[in-house]
């Protein structure tokens, strides 16, 4: 009786030289930044065409979510060629510690995320039901209200609210991204917190400094959790990718960059509040030793953590109660 041998599937896999994969990856760099130019590229071109053949302001182009984004995709792309151009092995290659480090992390499972995504997407549809100027004077972080007529939930329901689809999805995407990370890379609770703190933050730095305009958007929040993956890259950057913090002052830049071009219809104080606010909380709550598991978080800590996601569960339930006006205030 013969038997056969068939060697394991990895086994028969083309190993390939590092050489190989920086260049695979500089390919991959590549392909991206030629499509994000050429994708942003349409978008400004339709743009000046619709505006040229109607005769109208070009100055209100900035008011265009969709003209700003081929902008930043042009950017983007162009920022991408560079990468690709520069991008050495050491950038690639993660330390023994960043692979030990992945190893013990990546059973986490960022449910605290899912549940705050889905809170945001549930009160956007039920918004989309009514007037999208309806829900803001019922629910959005209107100002005059907050301070003069103690409406002080508003600073909070505000975050659960969003102007369209577009805003949603953005919003979305990067709290699902933002926040899975900080499940995988410390302790749920402090992504909870974090996310709570910073809306209230950002919020009342706008209310300060932008009194006279209304707000709404999760986008305080999310710049909460950039500070403070921001924090966490620095003191901790000997266990992460070589390029983790980097990435995260991209993100920030970027997003400030956008914030200056299109101020007209972005609330920059309630992003640079919530940028802070996250931030100030990693620098006291990411431990410097390395030997400490980020982790592992105090009773006390786990019960805030679940004490901030109870608030803004409620905080959604209570606005989709406001919208459909089961409940007047």
């Amino acid at each position: 009786m013969s038997l056969q041998y068939e060697k394991p599937e990895e086994e028969n896999e083309p190993q390939i030289t590092p050489e190989e994969f920086l260049r695979e990856h500089k390919s991959t760099i590549r392909k991206r930044s030629f499509w994000a130019i050429g994708i942003g590229s349409l978008l400004i071109f339709v743009h000046l065409a619709l505006f040229a053949i109607a005769d109208v302001d070009f100055s209100l182009l900035f008011r265009s979510i969709f003209f700003i984004l081929g902008l930043f995709a042009v950017a983007g792309g162009f920022w991408g060629l560079y990468e690709a151009r520069r991008a050495t092995l050491q950038d690639l290659i993660p330390t023994p510690e960043a692979i030990l480090f992945a190893q013990q992390a990546e059973l986490s499972n960022p449910y605290f995320t899912y549940i705050l995504v889905a809170c945001i997407v549930v009160v956007t549809l039920c918004q989309m039901t009514i007037d999208l100027d309806q829900s803001v004077e019922i629910a959005g972080f209107v100002k005059s209200d907050f301070a003069n007529k103690g409406e002080f939930w508003r600073i909070l329901t505000s975050a659960t609210l969003h102007g369209g689809i577009l805003h949603l999805y953005f919003n979305g995407q990067a709290l699902y991204g933002f926040g899975s990370l900080i499940e995988f890379l410390s302790n749920r609770a402090h992504l909870a917190i974090v996310f709570l703190l910073a809306i209230i933050g950002g919020g009342l730095l706008s209310l300060f400094l932008m009194p006279d305009v209304a707000s709404i958007g999760a986008s305080g929040g999310i710049m909460g959790l950039i500070g403070y993956l921001a924090i966490y890259g620095y003191r901790r950057k000997q266990q992460l990718p070589p390029d983790f913090l980097k990435s995260m002052l991209i993100n920030v830049g970027f997003i400030a960059a956008f914030g200056i071009i299109a101020y007209q219809i972005v609330d920059n104080f309630a992003h640079f509040g919530g940028l802070i606010t996250g931030a100030v909380y990693g620098f006291i709550q990411v431990p410097r030793d390395l030997h400490k598991n980020p982790h592992h978080a105090s009773v006390i800590t786990s019960f805030f953590g679940f004490v901030a996601l109870a608030i803004f569960v409620l905080t959604s339930i209570f606005t989709v109660l406001l919208l459909l006006k089961f409940i007047k205030m």
